[in-house]
């Protein structure tokens, strides 16, 4: 089958790199050095010198990690040709030499030589860069990249010889090298490790990894030997590339669409028992054989697998330990059950209760489907596959995904034929209820009818970083609607003058948070309405810099000082004040408005209008607004 098949070769990207800068250097220093021997000695030492090391330079690379430093003639033949090129190098120094001590200068020669120093290398780079587009581009042309994932149920003790894809038209393949399988862990030696261990390892792929699958590809070969079933299976199978959608990869942007090429959608590759192969991804199945013809195998190679994947083992290493485990195997038909559930959809909702906050779930089932859903959603009963794992993400200033739950989904199998009794039918729901956010604070119940089970084999696993953040974004959201409240509740009680009842709240809401800046524009006010203007000028730099902060309050704070000026004719520091609000919120036109009016009052009636066309343009309304508008600048409310 890969006889005279070519498969995607990655190229590497040429560029100058740090790799020149030594020989460049040596280069150099030869020359500087050259250029002294001439100017002073001639040019019989100078020869001397460039042969001298070359030799050393040619010694240490030829005789390195060499027993032996015997003189050879391929030795010698080597620093004739470094000292040519050294000689050719030191040229352009020759020349200069020349021209300083004769003013003769030979420009042919020299910018031949010149021309020769530069142009090789660019032509070089030139050569190598166009061989790196053409393969780019012939990749790009011939190959689309997808992730593949290869699965099978690991009790089957799969040994997979072969996975491609094949063009056979224009005898191109994928390019999946498939690595020797994994141990088989005893469940001895699975209690020993970490629950994160025991999940990688459960849970781990034949392979996964991006492939680069022939365009218009008409065959799937694929091979394997399943231990448990003392069978050998290769397989030709028509592969339909015609159902795959075909997308342009966007990254990365720096790079031309043509290098960059077309990609598809994630493949999963599911192996079963009896020679069934599954390829589907989130568009639909692609390839669903249940079942293929065992191909006859010699006995010398079906001992040779067996021996490969024993030799992998710890616990299973000796012949008579790996046929125990064959023998507990094919008695415990975990296999058949497994593959059951992972093909049936049941008629199943979720309900979860205790999380604070909005919250979305990440949902991993067993036919190795992931898809975002709203908590809500799942609440209506519907026929989908067993979850196996849930993930909650609490949608804060970004997403947190501090929860992840691992469901045994052979136990939860268990658990509903036990409440069904055998009415696969009736709607089950999985009750999910935090009584607080550990690893131990989830009851699980599974309901059905009137029949309900508790069920406990399941594992969480906490984020705690990201548990923390949620938990302080959320404590920052209460006590920002209490402050909120308490805000609103204290202008009610400044409306209807009850001032002392009115500090008491803005009190309360500084105890909260000292840093919010609007409780100390409303204490400002309060100040204002219970002992009068110079109170407040003798407070201002205090009230100012508990508000530099958060520029809408100190907007709002500076405002207030401009108002107070303007109730006093003081419209020059009022102007000054109204001007700072704008600084601090230049997208409030309540404050452009104010400057309006203060620019009337001083009777400056083109900055007025400016001022007010402005402030309309940022969508302040105001009747002083339309009478400072209509009398262009001349008259205010």
């Amino acid at each position: 089958m890969k006889k005279n098949y070519s498969f995607y070769q990655k190229t590497e990207e040429v560029y100058f790199s740090t790799e020149f800068a030594f020989p460049i250097a040596v280069i150099v220093m030869a020359s500087i050095i050259t250029y002294g021997l001439l100017y002073f000695f001639g040019i019989a030492l100078a020869v001397i010198f460039n042969v001298i090391i070359s030799f050393i330079g040619s010694f240490y690379f030829y005789y390195f990690g060499k027993s032996s430093t015997a003189i050879t003639l391929d030795f010698l033949i080597r620093v004739a040709l470094v000292s040519v090129f050294f000689l050719f190098m030191d040229y352009g120094v020759f020349a200069l030499v020349k021209y300083q001590k004769t003013d003769v200068f030979n420009k042919m020669y020299f910018y031949l030589w010149l021309a020769i120093i530069l142009g090789i290398p660019l032509l070089y780079y030139i050569f190598q860069y166009s061989r790196y587009y053409y393969k780019e581009t012939k990749n790009a042309g011939t190959y689309i990249k997808i992730y593949l994932t290869v699965h099978h149920d690991r009790e089957l003790l799969t040994v997979i010889d072969t996975i491609q894809f094949v063009n056979t038209v224009k005898r191109t393949m994928s390019d999946i090298k498939l690595e020797k399988p994994d141990c088989f862990y005893s469940d001895a030696e699975l209690k020993k490790m970490d629950d994160n261990s025991v999940r990688n390892y459960l849970g781990k792929d034949a392979f996964r990894g991006l492939m680069h699958l022939p365009f218009d590809a008409d065959v799937l070969f694929i091979s394997w030997y399943s231990i448990i079933e003392d069978k050998y299976y290769d397989i030709e199978v028509p592969f339909p590339f015609e159902k795959m959608v075909i997308e342009q990869e966007k990254y990365p942007t720096n790079v031309s669409e043509v290098l960059r090429g077309k990609k598809s959608k994630p493949l999963n590759l599911h192996i079963h028992a009896n020679g069934g192969i599954r390829i589907f991804n989130v568009d639909g199945v692609l390839i669903d054989l249940p079942e293929s013809i065992p191909t006859v195998i010699s006995e010398e190679e079906r001992n040779k697998k067996i021996e490969i994947y024993r030799d992998l083992q710890d616990y299973y290493r000796t012949p008579k330990a790996f046929e125990e485990l064959i023998e507990k195997i094919k008695s415990s038909n975990g296999i058949e059950e497994r593959f059951l559930i992972q093909n049936k959809k049941f008629n199943w909702s979720m309900h979860i209760s205790g999380l604070k906050g909005n919250n979305y779930l990440d949902v991993f089932d067993v036919s190795f489907s992931k898809y975002k859903t709203e908590i809500a959603e799942l609440d209506m009963p519907e026929f989908r596959f067993l979850p196996k794992e849930i993930g909650i993400v609490y949608r804060g200033n970004y997403l947190y995904d501090w929860l992840n739950l691992y469901i045994n989904t052979q136990e939860i199998y268990h658990c509903i034929q036990e409440i069904e009794s055998g009415n696969e039918c009736s709607p089950v729901s999985f009750e999910l209820v935090f009584e607080d956010l550990t690893e131990t604070g989830l009851k699980f119940t599974i309901r059905s009818g009137d029949k309900f089970v508790m069920f406990n084999n399941w594992k969480i696993n906490i984020r705690n970083d990201r548990k923390q953040d949620m938990t302080d974004h959320l404590l920052h959201i209460d006590e920002d609607q209490q402050k909120r409240a308490l805000y609103k509740e204290a202008w009610d009680l400044v409306a209807s003058k009850q001032y002392d009842q009115a500090q008491e709240k803005c009190d309360t809401i500084k105890a909260i948070d000292p840093g919010y800046g609007f409780a100390y524009f409303l204490e400002v006010r309060l100040l204002w309405y219970k002992e009068g203007f110079e109170a407040c000028y003798t407070k201002q730099d205090y009230f100012i810099a508990k508000t530099q902060h958060e520029p809408a309050a100190l907007a709002h704070m500076y405002n207030n000082y401009g108002c107070l000026y303007d109730l006093e004719l003081k419209y020059d520091q009022s102007l000054s004040y109204f001007e700072k609000a704008i600084l601090a919120n230049p997208k409030d036109g309540m404050y452009v408005c104010n400057l309006a009016e203060i620019y009337c009052k001083l009777n400056r009636p083109k900055k007025a209008f400016e001022a007010a066309e402005k402030s309309k343009k940022l969508g302040h309304e105001s009747p002083t607004l339309h009478a400072i508008l209509e009398s262009k600048g001349l008259r205010y409310l």
